[in-house]
């Protein structure tokens, strides 16, 4: 059997908190449904690439700082 890849949005949920107080808020400001959201920051649904673009730019996220928030393994 193979194993397959987890990822931990851990800090990205910090940033998100960080700079928009609840998933709500930042989930409102992307225009994506909260339980979108939940289901990708839990690790059911992979982010798209334009997402993860999008994501940097709102929460002001440098691009060479992308695997740090969004390809970290638990």
């Amino acid at each position: 059997m193979e194993n397959e890849l987890v990822f931990c949005y851990d800090r990205l949920l910090g940033r998100i908190i960080e700079k928009f107080k609840t998933r709500e808020n930042f989930a409102s400001k992307i225009n994506m449904s909260i339980p979108t959201l939940i289901s990708k920051l839990s690790g059911k649904v992979d982010f798209k690439s334009k997402e993860i673009f999008e994501f940097c730019i709102v929460l002001e996220i440098p691009l060479e700082q992308i695997a740090n928030f969004f390809y970290q393994t638990t």
